[in-house]
């Protein structure tokens, strides 16, 4: 869990060791909104780009970004979003639990659906 964005690029380059070591794998994109905490911020000069996307560029990772104010362009994450939303509330009010432990909750239900089986 981050409590705030500017976590973002530490987080993500623990996932990124993380699928390289245990997965094999290599990360070739990585798609997002314009947030300034991936993109970058515009000054007077133009794009300046940020620590993530410098990141990304010097790990030779394509960055993708959708829209901004267009959640349908990311239609897969969007979804998977709200179904962990939908869990983690019908956990927290089936249980009667306070709401100060949504951030649990939410990790009880990834935990959940990582073990479910899918295509």
């Amino acid at each position: 869990m981050i409590k705030e964005k500017s976590e973002a690029l530490e987080k993500f380059k623990i996932f990124k060791t993380e699928v390289e070591k245990q997965l094999g794998k290599i990360i070739k994109v990585v798609r997002s909104n314009r947030g300034g905490e991936y993109y970058g911020k515009y000054g007077a000069t133009g794009q300046h780009m940020g620590p993530f996307a410098l990141y990304l560029q010097d790990c030779g990772i394509v960055s993708q970004y959708t829209m901004p104010e267009t959640p349908e362009h990311n239609g897969v994450a969007e979804r998977c979003n709200k179904t962990l939303k939908d869990m983690m509330r019908s956990m927290i009010s089936r249980c009667n639990l306070p709401e100060f432990l949504w951030g649990e909750a939410l990790k009880t239900t990834i935990y959940i659906l990582n073990r479910v089986p899918s295509k």
